[in-house]
Protein backbone atom coordinates (compact mmCIF):
# COMPACT_ATOMS: atom_id res chain seq x y z
CA UNK A 1 0.00 0.00 0.00
CA UNK A 2 2.34 2.52 0.89
CA UNK A 3 4.53 1.49 -2.74
CA UNK A 4 1.24 2.67 -4.02
CA UNK A 5 1.24 6.06 -2.27
CA UNK A 6 4.00 6.90 -3.20
CA UNK A 7 3.72 6.25 -6.84
CA UNK A 8 0.77 8.23 -6.96
CA UNK A 9 1.94 10.68 -5.50
CA UNK A 10 4.92 10.14 -8.14
CA UNK A 11 2.63 10.40 -11.35
CA UNK A 12 0.63 13.51 -9.58
CA UNK A 13 3.61 15.59 -9.50
CA UNK A 14 5.55 14.39 -12.65
CA UNK A 15 1.82 15.78 -14.74
CA UNK A 16 1.91 18.66 -12.45
CA UNK A 17 5.46 19.30 -13.12
CA UNK A 18 4.55 18.46 -17.18
CA UNK A 19 1.64 21.33 -17.58
CA UNK A 20 4.09 23.92 -15.43
CA UNK A 21 6.67 23.18 -17.89
CA UNK A 22 4.26 24.25 -20.82
CA UNK A 23 2.97 27.09 -19.44
CA UNK A 24 6.78 28.54 -18.55
CA UNK A 25 7.68 27.31 -22.33
CA UNK A 26 4.37 29.42 -23.31
CA UNK A 27 5.15 32.46 -20.80
CA UNK A 28 9.04 32.17 -22.81
CA UNK A 29 7.61 32.23 -26.05
CA UNK A 30 4.89 35.40 -25.88
CA UNK A 31 8.51 36.83 -24.15
CA UNK A 32 10.72 36.28 -27.08
CA UNK A 33 8.28 37.55 -29.36
CA UNK A 34 7.48 41.03 -27.26
CA UNK A 35 11.84 41.10 -27.55
CA UNK A 36 11.55 40.78 -31.36
CA UNK A 37 9.36 43.28 -31.56
CA UNK A 38 11.04 45.59 -29.36
CA UNK A 39 14.21 45.13 -31.61
CA UNK A 40 12.07 46.05 -34.57
CA UNK A 41 10.50 49.00 -33.10
CA UNK A 42 14.29 50.25 -32.38
CA UNK A 43 15.04 49.79 -35.91
CA UNK A 44 12.23 51.57 -37.44
CA UNK A 45 13.20 54.16 -34.83
CA UNK A 46 17.11 54.54 -36.29
CA UNK A 47 15.98 54.47 -39.94
CA UNK A 48 13.36 57.54 -39.49
CA UNK A 49 16.29 59.00 -36.61
CA UNK A 50 18.95 58.52 -39.99
CA UNK A 51 16.16 60.02 -42.50
CA UNK A 52 15.95 63.17 -40.35
CA UNK A 53 19.37 63.57 -39.52
CA UNK A 54 21.08 61.91 -42.33
CA UNK A 55 20.88 65.24 -44.45
CA UNK A 56 22.81 68.11 -44.08
CA UNK A 57 21.02 70.63 -42.13
CA UNK A 58 18.36 73.01 -44.45
CA UNK A 59 20.57 75.85 -43.86
CA UNK A 60 23.55 74.33 -45.51
CA UNK A 61 21.60 72.91 -48.19
CA UNK A 62 19.73 76.24 -48.93
CA UNK A 63 23.75 77.79 -49.55
CA UNK A 64 24.22 75.81 -52.11
CA UNK A 65 21.12 75.48 -53.98
CA UNK A 66 21.65 79.22 -53.66
CA UNK A 67 24.91 79.55 -55.14
CA UNK A 68 23.59 77.25 -57.77
CA UNK A 69 20.65 79.08 -58.44
CA UNK A 70 22.22 82.64 -58.93
CA UNK A 71 23.97 81.44 -61.57
CA UNK A 72 23.15 80.50 -65.15
CA UNK A 73 21.94 77.05 -64.11
CA UNK A 74 19.39 78.79 -61.97
CA UNK A 75 18.50 75.53 -60.13
CA UNK A 76 15.49 76.55 -58.02
CA UNK A 77 13.80 78.28 -60.66
CA UNK A 78 14.46 76.15 -63.07
CA UNK A 79 11.38 74.33 -64.62
CA UNK A 80 13.46 72.20 -67.24
CA UNK A 81 16.33 70.05 -68.05
CA UNK A 82 19.59 71.19 -68.93
CA UNK A 83 20.36 72.19 -72.56
CA UNK A 84 23.18 71.27 -74.73
CA UNK A 85 24.24 74.62 -74.59
CA UNK A 86 24.44 74.88 -70.53
CA UNK A 87 25.75 71.56 -70.42
CA UNK A 88 28.75 72.63 -72.43
CA UNK A 89 29.12 75.80 -70.63
CA UNK A 90 29.51 73.96 -67.10
CA UNK A 91 32.81 72.13 -68.83
CA UNK A 92 34.04 76.06 -69.69
CA UNK A 93 37.00 77.19 -67.55
CA UNK A 94 35.21 79.91 -66.55
CA UNK A 95 32.75 77.67 -64.84
CA UNK A 96 34.82 75.90 -63.19
CA UNK A 97 34.09 76.42 -59.09
CA UNK A 98 30.28 76.40 -60.65
CA UNK A 99 31.22 72.78 -61.43
CA UNK A 100 32.51 71.74 -58.37
CA UNK A 101 29.36 73.33 -56.76
CA UNK A 102 27.09 71.10 -58.83
CA UNK A 103 29.09 67.82 -58.48
CA UNK A 104 29.00 68.47 -54.25
CA UNK A 105 25.22 69.00 -54.56
CA UNK A 106 25.09 65.51 -56.95
CA UNK A 107 27.21 64.06 -54.38
CA UNK A 108 24.44 65.18 -51.49
CA UNK A 109 21.90 64.04 -53.30
CA UNK A 110 23.69 60.40 -54.17
CA UNK A 111 24.73 60.04 -50.46
CA UNK A 112 21.50 60.32 -49.60
CA UNK A 113 19.90 57.61 -51.88
CA UNK A 114 22.82 55.19 -51.18
CA UNK A 115 21.38 55.31 -47.78
CA UNK A 116 18.23 54.46 -48.86
CA UNK A 117 19.54 52.06 -51.02
CA UNK A 118 20.94 49.94 -48.15
CA UNK A 119 18.10 50.81 -45.75
CA UNK A 120 20.13 52.87 -42.90
CA UNK A 121 17.17 55.69 -44.13
CA UNK A 122 13.36 54.37 -43.99
CA UNK A 123 12.26 54.84 -47.26
CA UNK A 124 8.83 55.86 -46.74
CA UNK A 125 9.88 58.56 -44.51
CA UNK A 126 12.52 59.85 -47.05
CA UNK A 127 10.25 59.94 -49.70
CA UNK A 128 7.83 62.24 -48.15
CA UNK A 129 10.47 64.70 -46.95
CA UNK A 130 12.43 64.39 -50.66
CA UNK A 131 10.86 63.16 -53.56
CA UNK A 132 10.19 65.61 -55.22
CA UNK A 133 13.25 67.83 -55.13
CA UNK A 134 15.39 64.76 -55.91
CA UNK A 135 13.44 63.84 -58.60
CA UNK A 136 13.02 67.20 -59.83
CA UNK A 137 17.13 67.81 -59.81
CA UNK A 138 17.60 64.86 -61.09
CA UNK A 139 15.75 64.97 -64.67
CA UNK A 140 16.52 68.99 -64.49
CA UNK A 141 20.48 67.63 -64.58
CA UNK A 142 20.11 64.68 -66.15
CA UNK A 143 21.59 65.92 -69.30
CA UNK A 144 24.63 66.97 -67.12
CA UNK A 145 24.98 63.87 -65.49
CA UNK A 146 24.55 62.09 -68.96
CA UNK A 147 27.30 63.63 -69.95
CA UNK A 148 29.82 63.69 -67.16
CA UNK A 149 29.46 59.60 -67.57
CA UNK A 150 29.60 59.52 -70.85
CA UNK A 151 33.10 61.36 -70.65
CA UNK A 152 34.43 59.64 -67.69
CA UNK A 153 33.39 55.97 -69.52
CA UNK A 154 31.71 55.28 -66.09
CA UNK A 155 27.79 54.24 -66.42
CA UNK A 156 27.13 53.78 -62.47
CA UNK A 157 28.02 57.61 -61.32
CA UNK A 158 25.00 58.61 -59.84
CA UNK A 159 23.10 55.32 -59.95
CA UNK A 160 21.82 55.51 -56.48
CA UNK A 161 20.21 58.91 -56.99
CA UNK A 162 18.87 57.42 -60.50
CA UNK A 163 17.66 54.08 -59.04
CA UNK A 164 15.53 55.86 -55.94
CA UNK A 165 14.01 58.65 -58.58
CA UNK A 166 12.89 55.80 -60.93
CA UNK A 167 11.48 53.49 -58.21
CA UNK A 168 9.33 56.89 -56.67
CA UNK A 169 8.31 57.64 -59.84
CA UNK A 170 6.94 54.49 -60.98
CA UNK A 171 5.54 53.79 -57.01
CA UNK A 172 7.60 50.73 -56.32
CA UNK A 173 9.82 49.82 -53.35
CA UNK A 174 13.79 50.84 -53.91
CA UNK A 175 15.85 48.21 -54.68
CA UNK A 176 18.11 47.20 -51.64
CA UNK A 177 21.76 46.78 -52.56
CA UNK A 178 22.46 44.56 -49.58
Amino acid sequence: MQDFTWMGLWAFFSGVGGLVGVGVAFIALQQLKEVKRSIDDAKRWNKLNSAFSYLPKSHEFIEIEKELNNSFIALIDRNKALNENEVTALFNDDNKELRVKLKSYLNLLESFCTAIEMGAVDEDAAREMYSHKFTRHYKELLPYITHVRTTQNVSGLFSSLEAVVNSWDSKKPVPKKY
